[in-house]
């Protein structure tokens, strides 16, 4: 939960950074043919790791959250109401008049 916190609070100020760097490497209009390791090269592999890294981490919470609060339902088997318990009770039949005509 801590860790959640910390990312909410971080998110606005790393994807402004993000969104900055991205800006500044398009500006300069380098990235096109950035050489790696130039400044243009280096900004965008900034940026899109910083993207990157929220992105899992927004998985990663939301998984947790669905697990916690969203768990799979699992089937209740059928109860035999004479037994009073569970018990493999075979399909009603269908009733007269829904089967094929012939």
């Amino acid at each position: 939960m801590v860790t959640d916190h910390v990312l909410d609070a971080a998110e606005p100020t790393l994807r402004a950074l993000s969104d900055y760097l991205v800006a500044a490497a398009r500006w300069k209009r380098e990235n096109r043919d950035a050489a790696k390791g130039s400044p243009s090269h280096l900004l965008m592999t900034a940026a899109s790791r910083a993207l990157s890294v929220l992105a899992l981490a927004d998985e990663a919470g939301m998984n947790r959250l669905r697990a916690t609060y969203d768990p799979t339902p699992t089937p209740a088997p059928p109860t035999n109401p004479r037994q009073g318990t569970t018990a493999n009770v075979p399909p009603s039949p269908p009733s007269p008049g829904t089967g094929p005509r012939r």
